[in-house]
């Protein structure tokens, strides 16, 4: 598949601003990112209910990070990658809300109510009229040819 190079599809400029954010397969953003340590703290609630774990597959992220605090994403600026050929710089810029898509789970297609009902106990967020996040949307901007790999070192700087 390709997309017509005439037509650019933009992500909201009022949380991107002055970066003009292409996106193609992406929901609105280019890019969805979470860590290992935020999956961990829900997980964790979900097992004191008696519930099961469920795995990163669910929230569909493009990075996840490691090395961080669960949530410490939602606090992000930018975050520099280092990368074959030189950084790749995000600029983490809205909360991901979610939708239903988290309660499916991926082996079945059944849909369920976890991990939805959890995150709506804890994770409500003003900055998206109280919609329910996990995850922090990003934009690219620097690096847009480079490689991001696996285990691949970076910085962040906090901001949000």
């Amino acid at each position: 598949m390709r997309f017509d190079p005439e037509q650019k599809r933009l992500s909201d400029p009022h949380w991107t601003g002055a970066v003009a954010a292409e996106n193609a397969f992406a929901d609105a953003f280019p890019l969805m990112l979470t860590s290992t340590a935020s999956l961990a703290d829900l997980n964790q609630r979900l097992v004191a209910q008696g519930l099961t774990p469920v795995t990163m597959d669910r929230f569909r992220a493009n990075l996840v990070l490691d090395g961080i605090q669960a949530y410490d994403e939602d606090h992000l600026d930018e975050i520099t990658i280092d990368a074959e050929g030189g950084p790749v710089r995000l600029k983490l810029v809205k909360p991901c809300t979610r939708c239903t898509i988290p309660s499916v789970d991926p082996q079945t297609g059944v849909q369920g109510q976890q991990p939805g009902d959890t995150l709506a106990g804890y994770r409500a967020d003003a900055r998206v009229g109280g919609g329910i996040t996990f995850g922090m949307n990003a934009v690219i901007l620097e690096g847009f040819d480079r490689v991001l790999r696996l285990g691949q070192r970076g910085a962040a700087t906090w901001g949000i």
